[in-house]
C-alpha cells in the first residue's frame, strides 16, 4: 500500500493551490518557451515574484518560503557564475517555475548552463523574449489562479447545497453516501470508528461497481486506529494508492470529525487508477464538503441510538425485576421490541473484570456486546441485550416445544449451545476473561425475572466455587438441593457453628477454611492440595492438624469433610441469595 498525503484545495497552503506549469504553457504568452526542467511540468504555480539573489533575502527567508512561486528574472540579472547553486537553492525554497527573459540570441546561447541545472533539479525553465514582462506574467498567473479558485469555490458551494438538502430531509447516511456517489461518479464508503462499514453508495446504473469483497478489504486497510482515533485539528485529505488482490485502486479519504472528536472516515474510491487530475481535484472538494455533513449525520444517528439504547435498557431492567405498572404497559412495551409476552425465555449473564459501570467505555462495550449477540443470533427468535451494572444481560426467547421435543435434556443442550456461542463471540469482540451464566427457561414475560434470578444465583456462586466458563443454574444443582436447608434457621446455625472455629484461627495460621476446602476438593490428596496452595507438604500437614484441633474432629475423616463442605455451600448460597434479595426486592 502506498500513501501520499495531500491536503485538499482551499486549506490556505500555497503549495496546494494554483495552476500547473503545463496549463500555463498552453497560454499564448508562454507557448513554446519551456527549455529545461520538463520533469516539473506538473508543479503548481500560485503566485509570481521578481528574482532576488538567495543571499540577499535576509535571515527571515527559509527553505520552503517560496512554495508555488514563479520567479521572473532577466538574463542580465541572473548570477551565471553560480548558476548550479542558485537553481538548486530556488528548487529547495519551493519555487515552481523559473522565467528568464533573454533580450538577444547571444543570451539565449549562454543559457545552456542554466538549462542543465534546471534539468538536474526538475525545475521548469521558461526562456521568453523581452515582450514578456514581470507585469504580464504575474497578471496571467493571478488570473488563472483566481479563476481556478473561483471554480473550486463554486463547485464546493454547489456540493454543499446538494448534500445539505439531503441532510436536512433526514434521509440518513445511506442517502448521503448515494448522493455523493452520483455527484462524483465514484463508490463512496462511510466507515465508523470501529472499522465498521456504515454506508456504501455506488454511481447510478452500476458503473464502476467494486469487486465482491473489495469494499471490506479497503476498509480493513484504511480504517486503522492511528487514522480514525488520532485525527488532527485541521482537515487532512489523503490520496492513497492500494493494491486489492492485484488490482490497483486509488482512493480519496478524510477523517470525519466533530469538535475535534473522531467519528470515522469518508472514502471515495476512484473508478480509474491513477485518476485524472481534474477529477481528483473535484473529489477532494467533495470529501472536504462531505465530511462535515457526514459527521453531523453520524452525530444525529448516535443521539438516536443512545436514546434507543436507554429505552431498551429501561425495558430490560423492568423485565428482569418484574416492575411494570400493569399488564397493558408490559404488552405495549413488549410489542415495540417484538417480544412475545407469552413466549418462553431464558436469561444469560456475561461478566468480565474489564466491564466497569463507572468507566467511560461501558457504553462502547455495550454496543460491542450487542453486535456480538447479533453475530450469534441467526433465527427469528426475539433477543434483547442490555448492560446492567458490571454485567451484560441477554434475554433470549426459546423455541416452544411440545411432546417428545420438550425433553429437559434437549432444552438444556439448546441452552448450553447458545451459551457457548455467546461466550466465543464475546471473547472475540471484547475480552479474554469472560464468563457466561444462565438460568432455566420460564414461560411468559414475567418468567424473565425468574430466569434472571437463577442466572444471577449461578453467576454469584460461580465466583465462589470452581465452575466452567459457561455455567448454568442446573450445573449447580447441589445448591438447588440444599436451598431449603440453607434458608432455614437450623441450616444457617449449623453452617455458622461449623465454620466459626476455622475463621477464628485464620489470623494465626493463615486462611484455614480455604486450606481445608482445597484439601476436600482434591479428594483428600495431601500432595495435590499442597501444590495447589503452594505449600510444603509438612506445612500442609501442620495446618490440617491445627484445623482438626480447632474443629475437635479429624478433618481427614469422610464425615468431617462432608460437614465442612456442606457448611461452606450453605454459607455461599446464603450470601448470594441475600445479595439478590436486596437487589431484586421492590423499592419501598
Amino acid at each position: 500500500m502506498s500513501v501520499s498525503h495531500d491536503h485538499g484545495p482551499g486549506d490556505g497552503s500555497p503549495g496546494n493551490i494554483g495552476v500547473t506549469v503545463a496549463s500555463l504553457l498552453d497560454e499564448d504568452l508562454f507557448e513554446g518557451t519551456l527549455v529545461g526542467g520538463r520533469g516539473g511540468s506538473t508543479n503548481l504555480v500560485a503566485w509570481c515574484l521578481p528574482f532576488v539573489a538567495p543571499g540577499a533575502r535576509g535571515p527571515a527567508v527559509s527553505l520552503g518560503d517560496l512554495n508555488g512561486a514563479a520567479i521572473c528574472v532577466s538574463f542580465a540579472q541572473f548570477p551565471v557564475r553560480d548558476v548550479g547553486k542558485v537553481v538548486r537553492r530556488l528548487a529547495e525554497d519551493g519555487v515552481a517555475m523559473l522565467v528568464i527573459t533573454c533580450n538577444n540570441t547571444e543570451e539565449e546561447r549562454d543559457l545552456v548552463h542554466v538549462i542543465e541545472a534546471a534539468d538536474e533539479v526538475g525545475l521548469p525553465l521558461l526562456a521568453v523574449g523581452s515582450r514578456v514582462t514581470f507585469r504580464e506574467a504575474s497578471r496571467l498567473i493571478a488570473t488563472k489562479v483566481l479563476a481556478q479558485e473561483t471554480h473550486v469555490l463554486e463547485y464546493g458551494v454547489r456540493v454543499h447545497r446538494i448534500l445539505g438538502d439531503v441532510f436536512a430531509r433526514g434521509a440518513g447516511l445511506t442517502a448521503l453516501a448515494q448522493t455523493m456517489a452520483q455527484l462524483s461518479d465514484t463508490t463512496v464508503l462511510i466507515v465508523g470508528n470501529n472499522a465498521e462499514l456504515l454506508a456504501e453508495g455506488s454511481p447510478r446504473g452500476g458503473r464502476h461497481d467494486l469487486a465482491p469483497g473489495a469494499a471490506d478489504r479497503i476498509v480493513e486497510l484504511l480504517a486503522t486506529t492511528s487514522r480514525t482515533d488520532n485525527a488532527g485539528p485541521e482537515l487532512a485529505v489523503e490520496v492513497i494508492a492500494l493494491d486489492i488482490d492485484g488490482d490497483p485502486v486509488q482512493v480519496v479519504l478524510a477523517p470525519v470529525q466533530i469538535a475535534g472528536g473522531p467519528y470515522g472516515l469518508l472514502i471515495l474510491v476512484e473508478p480509474s487508477c491513477p485518476a485524472p487530475p481534474h477529477a481528483l481535484a473535484q473529489h477532494k472538494v467533495m470529501v472536504e464538503q462531505g465530511v462535515s455533513l457526514t459527521g453531523s449525520e453520524l452525530l444525529r444517528m448516535q443521539s438516536v441510538r443512545e436514546a434507543e439504547e436507554r429505552a431498551r435498557n429501561d425495558f430490560v431492567h423492568a423485565l428482569l425485576h418484574g416492575r411494570f405498572t400493569d399488564q397493558l404497559e408490559l404488552v405495549a412495551r413488549a410489542e415495540h421490541y417484538q417480544l412475545p409476552v407469552d413466549g418462553r425465555f431464558a436469561v444469560f449473564i456475561v461478566t468480565t473484570p474489564a466491564l466497569k459501570p463507572e468507566d467511560a467505555s461501558a457504553q462502547r462495550i455495550g454496543r460491542e456486546a450487542e453486535r456480538a449477540v447479533q453475530s450469534v443470533v441467526s433465527d427469528d427468535l426475539s433477543t434483547l441485550t442490555a448492560v446492567v451494572g458490571s454485567m451484560v444481560v441477554v434475554v433470549r426467547q426459546m423455541r416452544s416445544r411440545r411432546g417428545p421435543d420438550r425433553d429437559p435434556a434437549q432444552v438444556t443442550q439448546e441452552l448450553k449451545e447458545f451459551g457457548a456461542q455467546l461466550h466465543r463471540a464475546m471473547r472475540q469482540r471484547l475480552w479474554d476473561d469472560v464468563r457466561v451464566s444462565f438460568g432455566r427457561p420460564f414461560n411468559g414475560a414475567t418468567g424473565v425475572a425468574m430466569s434472571y434470578r437463577e442466572a444471577r444465583t449461578a453467576e454469584g456462586l460461580a465466583r465462589r466455587v470452581q465452575t466452567d466458563e459457561v455455567c448454568s443454574y442446573a450445573d449447580l444443582r447441589v445448591f438447588a438441593a440444599i436451598e431449603e436447608a440453607a434458608t432455614s434457621a437450623a441450616g444457617q446455625s449449623f453452617a455458622a457453628e461449623m465454620l466459626a472455629p476455622l475463621k477464628q484461627m485464620d489470623g494465626q495460621s493463615g486462611n484455614l477454611e480455604e486450606l481445608v476446602l482445597a484439601y476436600i476438593e482434591e479428594s483428600g490428596n495431601l500432595n495435590a492440595a499442597a501444590r495447589r496452595l503452594h505449600l510444603h507438604r509438612n506445612t500442609m500437614l501442620y495446618k490440617l492438624e491445627r484445623a482438626s484441633r480447632a474443629l475437635q474432629m479429624d478433618v481427614r475423616s469422610t464425615e468431617a469433610q462432608f460437614m465442612i463442605w456442606l457448611a461452606h455451600h450453605i454459607t455461599a448460597l446464603n450470601d448470594v441469595v441475600a445479595s439478590l434479595d436486596e437487589e431484586l426486592s421492590p423499592p419501598s
